[in-house]
């Protein structure tokens, strides 16, 4: 069961589909495991096989799985409802982020229309520190400055601020209780994100909200960053009956 969940897991990371020798270094095993694995995946509809290309992708039918467990988790009947709320009022995008790590998180949902990085998708980690939500994983997470820093180099900004910027960004939104990205991470997109804190104010998950530049001057995101704090309250306050397992 575990080599199976491995091999699900490099075929999902993976930005193409994958051979089965890809699959086998990606995720460790011998190539014959992965190559059996593969097929039992394949006959139980939850990998693609191109026979043109001989390789490997995680198939759609593997999102009735997915959907069970955003049903299970209480995403859909206590989440979504509250970021479609603020997408609607403020017409932008927002996005739900599980926080997996100090320098780790995992978007489990998003509504909207606007796509600031077209490679986005549920399931999907999210490249940090970067943007407004680093800046809230950082400010309320626990992070080692260095590894902070490397990791910050590492991510590919559209207009990267400087380290010593980003952690000003960071004192501020500790004082705040939001963040906002003013087109660093993202050509033509103002990004605000606010922490989701559990009773002992633990960071559990993040609200960003994306929008056009345009449409998010100083008091359009003053009152943004208002709603998504409601939104982020009115999930703290419901925790206890979400399952983030």
């Amino acid at each position: 069961m575990s080599a199976a969940a491995t091999v699900l897991r490099a075929l999902h990371t993976s930005p193409r589909p994958l051979n089965a020798s890809e699959v086998a270094r990606a995720s460790g095993l011998h190539r014959g495991t992965a190559y059996n694995i593969l097929r039992t995946l394949q006959a139980e509809s939850l990998v693609s096989f191109d026979g043109t290309t001989r390789t490997y992708a995680v198939s759609l039918n593997i999102l009735e799985l997915a959907h069970g467990a955003l049903r299970r988790s209480g995403m859909l009947d206590i989440a979504r409802p509250l970021i479609q709320a603020v997408a609607d009022a403020h017409r932008v995008s927002v996005y739900l982020s599980k926080v997996l790590g100090p320098l780790a998180m995992l978007l489990l949902d998003w509504v909207g229309g606007l796509r600031p990085d077209p490679h986005v998708a549920v399931g999907r980690p999210h490249p940090s520190p970067a943007g407004a939500s680093g800046v809230i994983l950082t400010a309320f997470g626990e992070s080692c400055e260095t590894e902070l820093e490397t990791r910050f180099y590492q991510v590919k900004w559209y207009q990267q601020p400087s380290f010593a910027e980003f952690l000003a960004r960071v004192k501020e939104a500790r004082i705040d209780g939001f963040a906002v990205d003013r087109g660093n991470m993202y050509r033509d997109a103002t990004l605000v994100s606010v922490p989701v804190l559990s009773s002992t104010w633990e960071l559990l998950l993040i609200l960003t909200a994306a929008g056009h530049p345009r449409d998010l001057d100083g008091d359009a995101v003053a009152a943004l960053s208002h709603s998504l704090q409601s939104a982020a309250a009115r999930l703290s306050d419901n925790l206890p009956l979400l399952r983030l397992g």
